[in-house]
């Protein structure tokens, strides 16, 4: 064989051997490095859903957390004695006061929101009031756990139903007497002493003219007992303007003190963000405007008994009370 025969054979063995190596290369680069587009999009899929998983748990765990942090916060505890300067919270206004803004202009709100203050009336007022509390709702009385009595209208609870407490005197024929009894003159004017202090001192707050501010007749003492059926459920979430719709700021007097007089029964407003609990204490007057910016509840009664007066106001005068219905004179 030729010189020039043997070099071209032996580039053409050198050219197979390099072929060889390289696929033998590439088999084992697959071996120990295998392509992953497949594995690399599970693995992608796997990530994604862990990544979601610990999205929630951690969403869960905020929400826990705050809903467990928030649910106690107390605006205004029984311990505590707010004498000087009330405990404010201002509240962003909801669109319910939109008609009365057009329609009553000077007394159109300029904010809205809450406040809580022992010092309004005196201590001789409330335990007064609370003594025709008694004496009024002894009349009647809730087959429930709530009882309320109206001043204005005469609305007494009586079993499942309501009775006008004037017109039961007047079917005993005994009207003059037993009325002078019940309500005396000197009762009815510290009732009207009291409700005059708490609709000034929201004007004040809220600055709003007192004269153009009236209280309404939807105003009643309640007596709140641990209800005996399921059918009296008074702790539902509510807004006062949408139950009715001339009110325009509500307040609460109480005549009991929450861990002392009874147990539950503590004012709760249902924040978006967080609740807002105020702890009944004798004396204690709590006022807000009545629209959805303050939702709230009071408690179930789970022992002893929750004695409050509940007044209303409104800016328009045609809802105005223009006194007691009957006006006794001793």
């Amino acid at each position: 064989m030729s010189s020039d025969g043997l070099n071209r054979r032996k580039r053409t063995v050198n050219r197979i051997r390099d072929t060889n190596e390289d696929n033998v290369s590439r088999v084992v680069s697959q071996e120990v490095f295998p392509k992953r587009p497949q594995n690399q999009s599970i693995m992608k899929r796997v990530k994604s859903v862990m990544a979601l998983s610990m999205a929630i748990l951690v969403m869960v765990y905020y929400t826990t957390t705050e809903s467990n942090d928030t649910k106690e916060l107390v605006m205004a505890s029984a311990n505590q004695s707010i004498k000087y300067f009330p405990i404010r919270r201002q509240v962003m206004c909801s669109q319910d006061y939109d008609e009365e803004r057009v329609r009553f202009p000077s007394c159109a709100l300029k904010r809205c929101g809450r406040f809580v203050s022992d010092s309004v009336i005196t201590e001789s007022e409330a335990k007064h009031l609370l003594s025709v509390a008694k004496r009024g709702l002894s009349l009647g009385g809730s087959s429930g756990g709530s009882t309320i009595l109206s001043l204005h209208s005469g609305v007494l609870s009586m079993a499942n139903n309501f009775v006008n407490i004037y017109k039961l005197i007047e079917r005993t024929q005994r009207k003059e007497e037993d009325l002078k009894e019940l309500f005396t003159e000197k009762d009815l004017q510290v009732y009207r002493t009291v409700t005059n202090k708490i609709r000034k001192t929201i004007a004040i707050h809220f600055g709003i003219p007192s004269a153009q501010l009236y209280l309404t007749a939807h105003t009643f003492f309640r007596r709140a007992k641990n209800p005996q059926n399921k059918y009296n459920k008074y702790w539902d979430r509510h807004v006062d303007k949408q139950n009715v719709k001339f009110v325009d700021f509500t307040s609460l007097l109480y005549f009991s003190t929450y861990g002392a007089d009874f147990s539950g029964g503590r004012f709760i407003f249902t924040d978006e963000m967080s609740n807002q609990t105020i702890e009944p204490k004798f004396g204690r007057v709590a006022a807000f405007t009545s629209g959805s910016e303050n939702e709230h509840f009071f408690e179930r009664v789970t022992s002893g008994t929750r004695y409050a007066l509940l007044m209303t106001f409104t800016c328009d005068p045609k809802f105005a009370v223009n006194g007691l219905q009957v006006d006794v004179q001793t």
